[in-house]
Formats: structure tokens, sequence, C-alpha cells
């Protein structure tokens, strides 16, 4: 994967070599020349597009290297971001009915923020934090990973914080875009009031 991203970044760094080139050459070759003022403000118009079309191939060439060269960061290393969150959450708002329902917060951590799996399901909520590209944000999704890959089958979420985007929200990448989570009382905190130790 590293070695493929790091040639196709070559590949279009050098094929837009020859278009960044273009105005020197002419430049070199005494195109341009002060006697004639029309002629040269048609020759600098005429490689202008060869110019930047060059220079953006050689830009995402460069991006592309810099992404092969970049080690990737490992989603468990990173230090805990933030306060730990509840124990127990709830989507009870959500386009896709298969992912309602009660997500319980793991021991690790991912990205720097706790993460949650729904009770006897793979599906899960956990902060991505731009790994392989993209903008970071909490996604929901039903495939088993790291918390690397940008995975969001159920939607992704826009944010740098280190909560969950909890209450009623708009969601990227859904139709409707409404995703509400609640918060749920911890097992040590349930019970009634009348109960409570003094």
């Amino acid at each position: 994967m590293k070695a493929a991203q790091f040639t196709g970044g070559l590949f279009f760094f050098c094929f837009g070599l020859p278009f960044t080139l273009v105005p020197f050459m002419m430049f070199s070759d005494g195109t341009f020349r002060l006697e004639d003022p029309v002629f040269t403000v048609f020759m600098i118009a005429f490689s202008l597009p060869f110019l930047l079309a060059g220079l953006s191939l050689n830009l995402m060439g460069l991006g592309m290297i810099r992404w092969a060269l970049v080690a990737s960061k490992d989603p468990s290393l990173a230090p805990r971001l933030g306060k730990i969150g509840p124990e127990r959450i709830a989507i009870t708002e959500h386009p896709f009915p298969e992912y309602r329902g009660e997500y319980v917060r793991q021991s690790e951590i991912v990205n720097g923020r706790d993460w949650y799996r729904m009770v006897d399901s793979n599906h899960r909520l956990y902060y991505y934090a731009a790994n392989e590209g993209g903008n970071p944000g909490w996604s929901i999704d039903d495939r088993q990973d790291t918390g690397a890959r940008d995975w969001f089958n159920g939607g992704w979420f826009s944010t740098t914080g280190s909560t969950i985007p909890s209450g009623r929200r708009k969601w990227n990448d859904l139709d409707p875009s409404w995703v509400e989570i609640e918060v749920l009382e911890s097992a040590e905190k349930k019970g009634n009031w009348w109960e409570s130790k003094s």
C-alpha cells in the first residue's frame, strides 16, 4: 500500500515536471522578447496554463509521497484526551434501525478517546483521528477495526472535541441525517432516591 502510494506520487510529480518547466524553457529560448510586448504577453498567457497544470501535478505527487512516508499513528497508543466518558450510551434515533440500541464503553481507548460497542453486536462508535486522511470526528460503523480506518457505514460527525456528540445532531453521509445519542445512567448510580445512603 505504502509502496504503491509512493510510486504513484513519484509518477505524478515526474509527469507534471515538463509542464511546469514549459515557461522556463520558452524564456531560455528567447521566446519572450521585450521589443515585441504583444507577442511576449501572448506567450506568457499561453504558458501559464502549462505552469499551473504542472504545479498541480507536482503538488499532488508530493502530497502522495508525504502520505506514503509518514508513519500512520497506532490508534491505541494515543494518550487520553479529556475525561473518561459515560459508561453506557444509547443511540435512540438513526436512519438505519440496526444501529439503534445500547452501547457500552470499552476498557481501552482509541485515538485518545473512549469507544463504545453495541451490546451483543459488532456495531461501534469511535473517534477517527484522520489516520488515513479525511476529517477527524466520531464514526459509527459495523466492522471490526482498531480505529485507524476511515469507516463510517453508520455516518460520521466532524469534530476535534474529546467528548461524544450526545444529543440530537446532523451526521454526515446519512439520509435523513439526524442521529440522537443519549447518555444512560450507570448501573451503580441507578436506584431510587429513597434508597440513597446518607
